[in-house]
């Protein structure tokens, strides 16, 4: 009798302490593509067809820039599965990730918390594939697929041989892998409106996103969220006033020119605006923290309301920024 009540303490314990989700399984359409039999591609096509509908279009247009139903669309699969460097690939995600199940619960937490932020918008279907480090995560409607050759890992033998650069091969790690796909899953349901396209409401939306993704991921640390080095991440809490006053004196919040807006919110090695020691987009932390600001001194207001108001002129005046 002891030794059941002592087993009944410990269900009951892991079961309040057990992190809530909604269960999430990945659908390895990788495995299921490098699985098909070179000598029978045309048979295979009609199965892939209906099992992954929408993803398969979508992924044969992305590869081989034409639907399934063209004639040389086995042909075009058939290089493609046969082709050395993609076996290798595929071959490597394998080693890396022979199992998704920590990505399925990072995921399955994240998604717990965005369900109760938005009850009435959809949560996806997930699948991983290879991109052949094109797209690292591709969104629909109902879909969130991932492109896992492009976590391999920054020191992935494959990134130097394509010479990919350091700011590029930073993020390329398993850890980014739940913030991507939650911030490009956020940016999908809660898309930019650019009827007025300026410096501030790029750097506004982008901070309002990244207050997303604080609220949806809050264990995550910042260097991760934003995908910055620590030495990065500590130059913009550093630079935060410095930013805002640069952008501020040189009146460039209401610029609409595309090379203003490109050289501060483009992925790049360094913001060109600022210093060579600036990540690349470092407007996105000086947006957060607007933003952040905005939702200390408005605490009425929910994430979705804020996701939804593209106002963002009221919102910087509400905020009360002072950096």
């Amino acid at each position: 009798m002891k030794n059941l009540y002592l087993l009944l303490v410990i269900i009951l314990f892991h079961s309040c302490h057990r992190k809530p989700e909604i269960p999430i399984t990945i659908d390895r359409f990788e495995q299921s593509l490098f699985n098909v039999p070179l000598d029978s591609i045309p048979d295979y096509i009609p199965r892939l067809e209906q099992q992954y509908g929408e993803l398969f279009d979508l992924y044969s247009i992305l590869m081989f820039r034409i639907f399934p139903n063209h004639p040389d669309y086995p042909e075009e699969l058939t290089k493609f599965l046969s082709d050395y460097h993609m076996n290798f690939t595929h071959k490597r995600v394998m080693e890396v990730f022979p199992d998704l199940s920590e990505i399925e619960s990072g995921l399955g937490g994240a998604f717990f918390k965005y369900r109760k932020e938005f009850p009435d918008r959809n949560i996806p279907s997930v699948i991983s594939l290879i991109s052949g480090f094109g797209e690292s995560i591709i969104v629909t409607d109902t879909i969130l697929a991932i492109a896992l050759d492009n976590y391999l890992g920054k020191n992935e033998d494959l990134y130097f041989r394509l010479e990919l650069p350091n700011y590029r091969r930073q993020t390329m790690d398993c850890k980014y892998i739940v913030p991507n796909c939650i911030k490009e899953w956020v940016s999908t349901d809660f898309a930019y409106s650019d009827s007025i396209d300026n410096v501030l409401s790029n750097i506004l939306y982008e901070g309002k996103v990244m207050y997303a993704l604080h609220q949806l991921l809050p264990a995550t640390p910042d260097s991760v969220l934003f995908g910055y080095t620590p030495d990065q991440m500590r130059w913009c809490r550093n630079n935060t006033k410095q930013m805002w006053t640069f952008l501020v004196e040189r009146r460039m919040l209401y610029a609409t020119d595309y090379l203003t807006i490109n050289k501060l919110t483009s992925p790049a090695p360094f913001t060109s605006l600022f210093t060579p020691e600036s990540p690349g987009r470092a407007v996105v932390w000086l947006g957060y923290k607007i933003i952040e600001s905005y939702m200390k001194h408005n605490k009425t207001i929910t994430l979705e309301t804020l996701l939804l108001d593209n106002n963002y002129q009221q919102i910087l005046a509400k905020s009360r920024f002072k950096p």
